[in-house]
């Protein structure tokens, strides 16, 4: 996970399964998973606004996992830390 400087995220495959990691500005990492709730499409990491972003249909989400604009209804689901 050092990999993954402070303030930014990255998709990963982690045990066969990709997830969105995100390191904040402690050190701090969550992982969650990176499918969106609308559709199954992968996020991608946002570096300008800091959200992950479903490029298929344009849900955004906030690193704490919630919707920020649709069309999903739910936040990104999976583990915390």
């Amino acid at each position: 996970m050092r990999a993954i400087p402070r303030g930014t995220g990255r998709v990963l495959n982690q045990k066969g399964q990709r997830v969105a990691v995100y390191r904040d500005e402690s050190g701090a990492v969550t992982r969650r998973s990176a499918v969106c709730t609308h559709m199954g499409c992968l996020v991608a990491w946002n570096d300008a606004q800091r959200t992950w972003d479903c490029p298929c249909h344009g849900s955004r989400f906030k690193v704490d996992r919630s919707v920020i604009a649709g069309p999903a209804e739910s936040p990104l689901t999976g583990p915390e830390k």
